[in-house]
């Protein structure tokens, strides 16, 4: 009797196992896909990243834009001597801060 209900344990176990190590093989994917960016003119962002940079950053100067090819934004500001980089989606949410650096 134990041996059954340990089986049947098992049982209900095991999918909910396979599930979660699929959804961790496919975020492992996503991580590894490395996104190419390439240079464009600073008039060249979208309108909605361009107001979300001067909200959060308003004396922050803008100094190269890269659309990436997974639909995102690398955006290189500078103020004085800090320079981030910033990566907004193309509706102008920002999705990641990059360490700022000095000189």
């Amino acid at each position: 009797m134990i041996l059954s209900a340990v089986a049947l344990a098992l049982s209900f176990a095991t999918p909910q196992v396979a599930n979660a190590m699929t959804a961790q093989n496919e975020i492992a994917i996503n991580q590894e896909k490395e996104v190419k960016f390439t240079e464009i003119k600073v008039e060249e962002l979208p309108e909605a990243v361009s107001k979300s940079i001067v909200a959060a950053y308003p004396r922050y100067k803008v100094e190269k834009a890269f659309p990436g090819d997974d639909a995102t934004f690398k955006v290189k500001v500078s103020l004085a001597d800090v320079k981030q980089v910033l990566f907004h989606k193309a509706s102008g949410e920002l999705i990641k801060i990059e360490e700022p650096a000095t000189k």
